[in-house]
């Protein structure tokens, strides 16, 4: 059963566009954003509540929104897939704003 998710991504859309971006991806998975951080111009953190069914739903919105994910958190994601759609769970979504020429998915991630 799960209550939680934690969703670490990057992306190079410029960080205004980036976040018109994540907010359209949350609201198409009808979640609510309860907190967010900002780190700078470098990264966003975002506590979002919404139903496990749309886990799925957030995960493609994000996707088409250039907003790509680890591959630890796409798998997690995946998984979501089995789980009650009107279970209430809260998703941490940590996004980078990363520069078009920086690699980031070679940065360790813990697992």
């Amino acid at each position: 059963m799960i209550s939680y998710a934690f969703v670490d991504a990057f992306t190079r859309v410029p960080r205004d566009e980036a976040i018109e971006r994540l907010k359209r991806a949350i609201a198409a998975a009808d979640g609510v954003i309860v907190d967010f951080a900002f780190f700078g111009a470098e990264a966003l953190r975002l506590t979002v509540e919404l139903d496990a069914g749309a886990l799925a739903v957030l995960r493609r919105e994000l996707e088409s929104a250039e907003i790509e994910l680890f591959d630890r958190c796409a798998a997690e994601l995946e998984a979501a897939k089995k789980v009650s759609a009107e279970r209430p769970v809260v998703a941490m979504l940590h996004v980078m704003f990363a520069p078009a020429e920086e690699d980031v998915r070679g940065i360790a991630h813990p697992s």
